[in-house]
């Protein structure tokens, strides 16, 4: 068999969201296959499809392997890219990494947007349903593993669960939970199982690391076109996997927007977003009292402030948890956070962006493992990927992509970190105006009631203790420990 080296280079087009990233792909099309080359495009999302095809030049041969055209995806793919019967196929992210990597020899693979490298699956058991996950692994150390002679019963776990799933006439003992654990285990991903907490549930978790890399390494050319990938949780695993950059001949001219754009953070200065600031009840009872009642939590508040601002039917992007329901019918566009090929709402002015993105403490056990294994940080990247990113492809949906747009632009954003991101890539001549954070009903900061142990604590970061000892010395909750080190960190690097 052939020696093929393996593909180290990743070509990347990166613009602001509504420069033509994506139309500058299909304008190359035609060419690109007239010369020989076979070509596969992975789109984040199904709702992608139809835009991308619609724009394709007539005439152009192509076929969509996912979902709706198919039963079978996965066999589909596999065959359609052995076979090479149709020079340009596509596809989505979750498809195309679920292949061999050796079939993708000989294709140029063009990515949308940055696929996820990463994932940290965590759900909290109750006795009777770990004594089910238990029944095929078994604790070791604060881990999870197959029993021995069991990786067998897995299997049979599993596709009986994906059969009932799917709608067949059977029993699992599974739950959904516990097929996604049981999954992690036969794929070979660490699972850590926490002590028990109060209620007598314990939370079992895994780090999935994407196995993306081995398919961009079997690839003949690799393009991702996205809005940024420098500091990104992808740039971080581009370095571990030893890949490097080369800019990539989609990436389309783009002389900025011209929009003028005020950014209005709710926070004050030095504050960050999370949802235990935004639940903080605004009077008296508790937050599951008022949340039934559908008032009074700060983030009701917060909107409310905002709301006598806006112009026109503003974008509302926010978390399940932020309910809302005293808001009117028609009194904003309520947007989901993923709004990567959201381009109904140009005409829009005005964009409110009210939702989280700081690790979980089950998240940052997850980040301290990974910095433990590859010895280096990754918590920014974290933080770009799951907050900043997002934030900026949500202020892009507005009218701030139109070239024509002369209206002003009005974005109330969750922090300083999410305005100085916004002015930091594609914003640069963006206003930002404290002035809203100023009147918000934001509470005090518990975490600034001084706790005479934090300076031993601190001491013991220095000194490079792990999270577990510190507990077990100073009796600090180790939950309280995840804070206390953001903080530390956060006052390192400052």
């Amino acid at each position: 068999m052939t020696s093929i080296a393996p593909n180290k280079v990743i070509h990347t087009a990166v613009s602001a969201p509504g420069a033509g990233k994506t139309q500058a792909f299909i304008t190359k099309i035609p060419a690109l296959l007239s010369a020989g080359h076979s070509i596969v495009l992975a789109l984040p999302t199904l709702d992608l499809t139809d835009s991308f095809v619609s724009r394709l030049p007539a005439g152009v041969p192509y076929r969509v392997i996912n979902s709706t055209t198919c039963d079978h995806v996965g066999s589909e793919l596999k065959a359609a890219l052995k076979k090479k019967d149709s020079h340009l196929i596509i596809t989505t992210h979750q498809s195309i990494f679920a292949v061999p990597p050796n079939l993708l020899w000989g294709w140029m693979l063009v990515i949308d947007e940055l696929p996820p490298v990463v994932d940290f699956p965590a759900f909290p058991f109750e006795p009777s349903e770990l004594a089910q996950l238990f029944v095929n692994a078994m604790e070791q150390d604060g881990r999870l593993y197959i029993r021995e002679g069991c990786a067998g019963a897995i299997e049979t776990s599993l596709a009986t669960f994906k059969a009932v799933s799917a709608g067949a006439e059977r029993t699992s003992m599974l739950s959904k939970e516990g097929a996604r654990i049981y999954e992690c285990l036969k794929d070979g991903h660490p699972v850590f199982i926490d002590s028990e907490i109060p209620n007598g549930n314990r939370y079992v978790r895994a780090v999935v690391e994407s196995r993306c890399w081995d398919t961009f390494a079997a690839a003949k050319e690799v393009h991702v076109l996205a809005a940024s990938v420098i500091g990104s949780q992808f740039d971080d695993f581009a370095q571990v996997h030893g890949v490097t950059y080369a800019r990539s001949g989609f990436t389309p001219a783009f002389d900025g927007y011209t929009s003028a754009v005020t950014i209005y953070p709710v926070m004050p200065k030095g504050r960050n977003y999370s949802k235990s600031a935004a639940t903080m009840p605004t009077r008296s009872g508790s937050a599951t009292d008022q949340q039934k009642q559908g008032e009074c939590l700060v983030i009701d508040d917060i909107l409310k402030e905002i709301l006598q601002r806006t112009i026109g039917t503003p974008l509302l992007f926010s978390n399940n948890w932020a309910s809302f329901r005293w808001l009117p019918r028609g009194a904003v566009h309520r947007c989901s956070i993923d709004s990567r090929g959201l381009n109904d709402y140009q005409g829009e002015t005005d964009a409110i962006l009210l939702f989280g993105g700081n690790p979980s403490p089950s998240d940052q056990l997850a980040l301290e493992f990974l910095a433990e294994k590859y010895d280096r940080d990754f918590r920014p990247g974290f933080i770009v990927t799951r907050f900043l990113e997002p934030s900026l492809q949500a202020a892009t949906r507005t009218a701030v992509r139109d070239r024509s747009n002369i209206k002003p632009i009005q974005l109330f954003v969750q922090d300083g970190r999410v305005a100085e991101y916004l002015v930091s890539t594609y914003m640069p001549h963006a206003v930002i105006d404290w002035s809203l954070s100023e009147i918000c009903p934001v509470g005090e900061d518990r975490r600034t009631t001084v706790d005479a142990r934090r300076v031993q604590v601190c001491e013991l970061f220095e000194r490079g203790k792990k999270n577990a000892e510190i507990a077990r010395l100073t009796g600090v909750h180790r939950n309280t420990l995840l804070s206390w080190r953001e903080d530390w960190r956060e006052g390192q690097a400052a």
